[in-house]
């Protein structure tokens, strides 16, 4: 027996639209759920398309009992294709995608079903993979219906977005989130510390819990403190981080801007050690904000980058804005 899927708590108002859609029979053949990363975007879609597959959904929800919600379970149903980066590849391979014309051509194996496909990160495709999803989703077969995931639909190819209804799921009220992170951390002020760090994502946040990360994030912040207070080079700095997860971080350093562009609009706190950094103009912060998260991008398209480099570069040019 499988389990059923249901959404986050967080998401009810999507769930609700997905519900009236499908109520009145509207629901389109190609869905486009984008937002921040570890906010339930999948979990989502599992939801949605674990539904659409059951044989016996109440109330759009999958039973977890049916032979189709087993299969689902497996991840051998044959109505549906899920398609992401193999193992170890950071990009969507282009016959990936081609295969889905023969796929959906084909009728659904359960009488009156849907042919489902599910795409992450929809970002993942190179303009090859991109063009060759166009073509399906030009061209669809009337029991088809394609979701796609994506942090950053800016960088999907605008024919592919227009062709998509568009779900947005952004950072969940903090309420909702620590009302859900509570119950794995236990305890209230816990639960806000890790929240905040992860910057209201709550799957972030739980990540982070369990993996007990947050010591790293202190880690990053002591070692830029250093080098602020003249203890410790950039180039220092530079060989200590130089082994580590450029995306994490990177994630640290973009939450730790945010915090700052927030703390000069609305007088919030910063970190401890980037005291040190409040004295550098907004607009410096927004430009540094914006070449980060395009790092970050070419980073998550699979770019070989020198680490070294990067990061010497990163840390040189913010400690440039302080002069």
């Amino acid at each position: 027996m499988s389990d059923a899927v249901m959404a986050y708590p967080w998401q009810m108002p999507q769930w609700q639209q997905v519900c009236q859609l499908l109520e009145e029979q509207r629901l389109p053949h190609a869905l486009l759920f984008s937002g921040p990363a570890d906010t339930g975007k999948k979990r989502f879609a599992d939801a949605m398309l674990a539904g659409l597959l059951c044989e016996q959904p109440r109330q759009h929800l999958c039973c977890g009992e049916c032979k189709s919600c087993n299969l689902r379970s497996q991840g051998s149903h044959p109505d549906l294709k899920v398609i992401c980066p193999h193992e170890g590849k950071r990009q969507i391979g282009v016959d990936q995608v081609r295969v889905l014309q023969q796929f959906t051509g084909q009728s659904a194996f359960r009488e009156g079903g849907k042919k489902l496909v599910l795409v992450y990160p929809a970002e993942a495709m190179n303009a090859f993979t991109a063009n060759a999803l166009l073509k399906t989703l030009e061209e669809p077969a009337g029991d088809t219906v394609i979701v796609l995931l994506s942090h950053a639909p800016s960088q999907l190819l605008p024919t592919i977005r227009s062709r998509c209804l568009q779900m947005n799921f952004g950072i969940p009220p903090e309420a909702a989130a620590l009302s859900w992170l509570k119950n794995y951390v236990g305890d209230d002020a816990q639960a806000r510390v890790v929240l905040a760090e992860a910057g209201g994502r709550p799957l972030a946040a739980r990540a982070m819990f369990e993996n007990d990360s947050l010591n790293e994030s202190l880690q990053f912040d002591q070692g830029l403190s250093a080098v602020a207070a003249g203890s410790k080079s950039v180039l220092q700095l530079a060989e200590e981080w130089q082994g580590g997860e450029p995306l994490t971080l990177l994630e640290w350093w973009l939450r730790r801007l945010v915090a700052l562009i927030r703390h000069h609009n609305t007088g919030e706190p910063v970190a401890e050690g980037w005291q040190a950094f409040l004295g550098i103009p907004p607009v410096a912060v927004f430009e540094h904000y914006d070449e980060a998260l395009q790092l970050r991008a070419k980073i998550q398209r699979g770019a070989n980058l020198n680490k070294r480099l990067m990061v010497e570069k990163l840390l040189l040019e913010w400690f440039a804005l302080r002069r």
